[in-house]
């Protein structure tokens, strides 16, 4: 039997006994890491002598020699990789079991208190402004609603006396100049009500910013 031969069983036994102990770990049971390294080490030199002994074996064997020798790298890169992620799990559980300890055991004093009452007080004293803020701009809001409500009002009114007035002034046979100061005050009306939509729009935006 060659040395390959031989070899090769006894890499994949202990291959299998590796990923027993790496599934052992994986559960908890921090203990056989001290095997799972002396069985690591034993394999990674398992590896190097087959990598060797691979190149040297005849043309006729060393393709299926290739295969297994690249089946035993692969699944040990794999149980490399699972354990090097269990390994980080348990990192995370310990360094978060010390942190519950040490907050669960820290002692707070009158000082910790103070701050601590001086912090929420100041949440609620912010709380409380941007609730004032909230509903000032409520009703501002509500305020410009109305405004703007009255406005569309107005000019639907101004509208309906213009065309009472047209229909009139044909019937009365009043002057084009007195028509066109109705349309002049109805231009005029117009604008006010597009500067009045524009400034309340402006003052809600400037309350918005330095409020909040």
């Amino acid at each position: 039997m060659s040395e390959i031969e031989r070899l090769m069983p006894v890499s994949y036994r202990r291959l299998l006994e590796l990923q027993q102990l790496v599934e052992t770990y994986g559960k908890g049971d921090t203990t056989v890491m001290s095997q799972i390294i002396g069985l690591q080490e034993q394999l990674s030199g398992d590896c190097e002598r087959l990598d060797i002994l691979v190149r040297k074996e005849p043309a006729h064997r060393r393709h299926n020699s290739k295969y297994r020798y690249d089946q035993l790298m692969h699944e040990s890169r794999a149980l490399n990789t699972a354990l090097q992620k269990y390994r980080n799990q348990h990192s995370v559980h310990e360094r978060e079991k010390t942190e519950r300890e040490e907050l669960l055991g820290k002692q707070f004093t009158a000082n910790d208190n103070s701050d601590t009452i001086l912090a929420l007080d100041a949440a609620l004293s912010f709380n409380d402004k941007v609730g004032h803020s909230n509903r000032g701009l409520d009703r501002l809001l509500d305020t410009g609603a109305e405004a703007l409500k009255q406005l569309r009002d107005q000019r639907s009114t101004l509208r309906m006396i213009k065309n009472r007035m047209s229909g009139i002034a044909n019937t009365l046979g009043l002057s084009t100049t007195v028509m066109k100061l109705v349309e002049r005050r109805s231009a005029h009306d117009q604008y006010l009500f597009y500067i009045g939509c524009f400034v309340t729009l402006t003052i809600m935006f400037l309350l918005l910013y330095f409020v909040l």
